[in-house]
């Protein structure tokens, strides 16, 4: 029997397609990550917060002054690399790269953050990596040897494709023979 609203044979209340679950008001807020684990960048370049980063490259625990110096050189090096394009964006009366509009906007960040993020993650993943080689030599077979290297030298290329990126240039991969 039709009902009200309904397609015959389906109550009015039953939902058709694509359904969600509404939030529980009940459930606890996301978590805020700690302020302390923020490492800020002069104020124009976004700061890096130190969870965050563990999450995103499954850096583990532990040694955080470690992880907040490799930061910290991340981004002096990924901002060097920046500093010409900044000086543009600067004249240009942006007070901060959340100013500058994107080229694209995706889940309300723009490509520039993005890719800001991304360089600079990629520098401390390689760098953790970089320093785990060391201690791999003598305890480890030469496979977790050159499976470490390997995950450099993909971090290492993503810190290039990512500067290349934001800086709208066409990515180079060139192998020296």
């Amino acid at each position: 029997m039709p009902s009200a609203g309904g397609t015959p044979g389906t109550p009015a209340n039953a939902m058709t397609g694509i359904s969600f679950n509404l939030p529980d008001d009940d459930a606890a807020p996301a978590p805020v990550l700690p302020a302390a684990d923020d490492v800020p960048c002069d104020g124009w370049w976004p700061g890096v917060n130190l969870g965050a980063l563990r999450d995103a490259v499954r850096v583990p625990s532990g040694e955080t002054e470690r992880l907040r110096d490799a930061v910290r050189q991340a981004m002096l090096d990924i901002a060097g690399e920046l500093a010409a394009w900044r000086a543009d964006q600067v004249a240009a009366g942006y007070a901060k790269l959340a100013d500058v509009p994107g080229r694209i906007v995706v889940d309300g960040k723009s490509d520039y953050e993005l890719r800001w993020f991304r360089a600079v993650y990629s520098v401390v993943a390689a760098d953790v990596g970089e320093r785990a080689v060391g201690p791999q030599l003598s305890s480890a077979g030469a496979d977790r040897l050159e499976a470490l290297r390997a995950d450099v030298d993909v971090h290492l290329r993503n810190v290039a494709f990512a500067v290349r990126d934001f800086l709208g240039k066409p990515r180079i991969v060139a192998e020296a023979l």
